[in-house]
């Protein structure tokens, strides 16, 4: 029920967040169900209004869980592992809920937070580090940032819903561009392909779109495009398999919806 955040291993394994039971889901490459854990609560394992999901090195799963405002990891056989807490006992509104995450080479895991509008960076040992777009400029500055991916040059890319847009930072927290501004409205999800090119998931129009990273628009399929099944509901987040398989958390139809992404020859 309410499928939202998505994620792949190296073997073709997808993690779902399943935000309406508050558990995660593993399906093996056939997209049978393996295993899961969760259910409500504030103890160890346990989830409260669970969104996005992240993994690191093929060894651990990152779940936000905004109601309990931390980040639940677990490893690859779903077995808790620990919490990041976003709390500060010295300045409580320090960080809001949890959204999107990135996890980097390094194990420094990057968290969208939707309320406070910027990236909270905590290192590989769950300790705070820094603010990403957490200053007073126009530029990068975040409105709602929601889901988050990094592609192959470390570059961080946020779905900034609020904005209308994509906003691309290096892995020094440096803004570098914006994307989509012209089509988006609510992006929510985003991933790449083995081209490198950026393929985002949008919340409030339903319509998939693929850019190059030059912000050009390559594709985009709704449902309204004549001759294609396209029927999504509120789609929330998307992840492409290794093999070239697209998977899409359709949240309002309570479904993951699998398409083949033909690449042109």
């Amino acid at each position: 029920v309410q499928p939202k955040g998505l994620t792949s291993d190296n073997s073709g394994n997808l993690y779902v967040v399943d935000a309406g039971n508050n558990r995660l889901i593993r399906f093996d490459r056939e997209f049978k169900p393996i295993r899961d854990i969760g259910g409500f609560g504030v103890g160890e394992g346990l989830l409260n209004s669970p969104d996005y999901i992240a993994i690191d090195n093929n060894l651990n799963i990152y779940v936000s869980d905004g109601g309990n405002q931390r980040v639940a990891i677990y490893d690859t056989r779903l077995n808790f592992v620990d919490n990041i807490d976003l709390l500060d006992a010295a300045d409580p509104l320090k960080f809001g809920r949890p959204a999107g995450l990135v996890v980097d080479d390094y194990g420094e895991v990057y968290v969208a937070d939707r309320d406070k509008a910027h990236i909270a960076v905590f290192n590989a040992y769950g300790g705070f580090d820094r603010f990403i777009a957490d200053r007073e400029t126009s530029a990068g500055r975040l409105l709602t940032p929601t889901g988050m991916r990094s592609d192959r040059d470390r570059n961080i890319f946020v779905c900034d819903a609020g904005n209308h847009r994509v906003e691309i930072y290096n892995e020094l927290g440096i803004h570098l561009a914006d994307l989509g501004s012209q089509y988006l409205e609510e992006p929510s999800g985003i991933d790449f392909d083995r081209y490198g090119n950026i393929w985002v998931i949008d919340r409030k129009s339903a319509v998939l779109y693929c850019f190059s990273f030059f912000d050009i628009l390559l594709f985009s399929v709704g449902a309204a495009d004549a001759g294609i099944d396209f029927s999504v509901a509120k789609p929330h987040d998307i992840r492409i398999l290794p093999d070239d398989r697209l998977a899409i958390s359709d949240t309002g139809n309570d479904r993951i919806i699998i398409y083949q992404i033909i690449f042109p020859e």
